[in-house]
């Protein structure tokens, strides 16, 4: 079934969109000198003794992956923090030094702020004396960024182990990976690299909740649903869906941390004509430019009032709206 939205809000956007233009950094923040970075990146752990694999990247530099490790018949469910936006309380070992992060599924990785980093259990990770500084698309600010692990974070009764996250070499603000949220201060970034670990991740836009399951499969209401979309691999993104703009098909970014609508290289004027995700049918959506050779973007303000279940083990996202 195709369900049509017609949005009448005639506006111009004004977004920050996360990897595609550099920013100023924050008046509250202090950068790490070059002398205190290498400081702390020369205790960094071999990353093989996590089980995690080194790869050569551009510039001669190395990159690295791995999987956070989930506890088996885990499920949290959690308020949102933000009024507009999936940000929730984390912690580390024992509950100590509880923060808020934000869940940005537009993020292909995981990061922290230094300064937190330090007030719960990581490390940095290296290979033969050598780290892994971040060379992807998303913007730090200007920052530099250094692979690490978290040996523990706690979403409520949920465990999280052995987490990969890039720290970045700065404190007191994450930057433009914050997406300007002020309140509440953003001190880690949950992204796609975790999420995709779950079973199913549930955002709840109607009653402000994130719902975490690490092992039972998602059972949707066929009352609710009104579509699903699939998941498509894109390496170097975060979540991509098989979509269409202007009945071309085109893969999307499903940005549920991007207060916006749509963002699109070759918006040409303030609304698009049909945005389609799978099933689902859009009309008449705000859009805002940008950067040649980027991927179209949808962000939460297209979803504010449906229900959006994020499946990665079925490569499906449903999505839900109660009668």
């Amino acid at each position: 079934m195709k369900y049509k939205i017609r949005i009448v809000i005639f506006c111009f956007l004004l977004i920050n969109l996360q990897g595609c233009k550099s920013a100023d950094l924050p008046t509250n923040e202090i950068v790490l000198s070059e002398k205190k970075q290498e400081a702390y990146l020369s205790h960094a752990k071999p990353a093989k003794h996590f089980g995690f694999k080194v790869f050569p990247v551009i510039n001669n530099q190395i990159g690295m992956k791995g999987n956070a490790r989930l506890h088996p018949n885990h499920r949290a469910i959690v308020p949102m923090a933000s009024e507009s936006l999936p940000v929730i309380e984390i912690a580390g070992r024992n509950y100590r030094d509880p923060t808020f992060a934000l869940i940005d599924t537009g993020s292909p990785n995981s990061w922290m702020e230094f300064a937190y980093s330090q007030t719960i259990n990581t490390d940095f990770l290296s290979f033969r004396d050598r780290y892994f500084p971040y060379t992807g698309k998303y913007s730090t600010g200007g920052v530099p960024a250094y692979g690490a692990i978290a040996y523990q974070i706690r979403i409520s009764q949920l465990f999280i182990e052995d987490m990969p996250v890039y720290i970045r070499m700065a404190v007191g603000s994450l930057g433009p990976l914050a997406r300007n949220i002020e309140t509440p201060k953003i001190r880690s970034i949950l992204g796609y690299d975790l999420l995709r670990l779950f079973s199913y991740v549930q955002f709840n836009f109607i009653n402000r909740t994130v719902d975490f399951e690490t092992m039972k499969p998602f059972i949707p209401n066929e009352k609710w649903v009104l579509g699903k979309a699939t998941i498509i691999n894109a390496p170097g993104e975060g979540l991509v869906l098989e979509g269409a703009l202007f009945d071309k098909n085109m893969p999307v970014v499903l940005d549920l941390a991007g207060d916006y609508y749509l963002a699109y290289e070759n918006a040409d004027s303030p609304l698009a004509r049909q945005v389609s995700i799978g099933e689902l049918v859009f009309r008449q959506v705000p859009q805002t430019k940008l950067p040649v050779n980027t991927t179209t973007r949808l962000g939460k303000k297209l979803f504010s009032d449906l229900i959006v279940t994020i499946c990665p083990q079925d490569k499906t996202v449903y999505f839900e709206k109660p009668n």
